[in-house]
């Protein structure tokens, strides 16, 4: 899935996450949230700019993540200022930079948008395989809302589970928002 990704040219990879960002900004999830944590995308994941640029620019409260080592966690961190506040941090993702840390409890979040490279019907996301956001969505409570940012062609008929795992409870892709369980501990 991650080849499949890579192969999606720069263009193109733009142009489907504007339609992701319309589908999610036109979520009532969206609509009324106050405070929305996003990730901040690396070059071949859907893009999150737009959202967090327009999150910001509608009055809604902003955080995003960062990595503190050296274990598999993430601390949030509101960010103001997307153009002045970021600068490459672990895994050379941007992240807020040590003057502009304002660390936020993820379970303040209305709307967490979660990366990933596979998901499936049944809401589970394949991540990359170090747990960081598994580790931070199984912290947050059931009035936080999870949802992937994907394309449709990262969709796969079934991702394997294991009970440290957190299920989405929606999936955005260019052409819609699957939402395919009710409660995030559902098997």
């Amino acid at each position: 899935m991650i080849q499949v990704r890579r192969e999606i040219p720069t263009e193109r990879l733009f142009r489907l996450s504007e339609a992701v960002l319309r589908n999610v900004v036109s979520s009532m999830e969206f609509e009324k949230a106050t405070t929305i944590a996003s990730y901040v995308a690396k070059k071949d994941e859907v893009r999150t700019e737009g959202i967090i640029k327009y999150s910001l620019e509608v009055g809604k409260r902003v955080i995003v993540p960062v990595t503190i080592p050296p274990g598999h966690n993430l601390a949030f961190s509101e960010l103001r200022d997307y153009d002045k506040e970021l600068a490459p941090g672990s895994f050379d993702v941007l992240e807020p930079k040590k003057e502009h840390l304002r660390q936020i409890p993820l379970d303040d979040a209305d709307l967490v948008l979660v990366p990933l490279v596979a998901w499936d019907y049944s809401g589970h996301r394949l991540g990359y395989g170090k747990g960081y956001f598994d580790s931070a969505l199984a912290r947050v409570g059931m009035s936080t809302f999870t949802m992937g940012l994907a394309l449709e062609c990262q969709r796969t008929s079934e991702i394997p589970s294991e009970a440290h795992d957190v299920k989405l409870m929606a999936v955005a892709t260019e052409m819609r928002i699957v939402r395919p369980v009710s409660r995030r501990g559902d098997k």
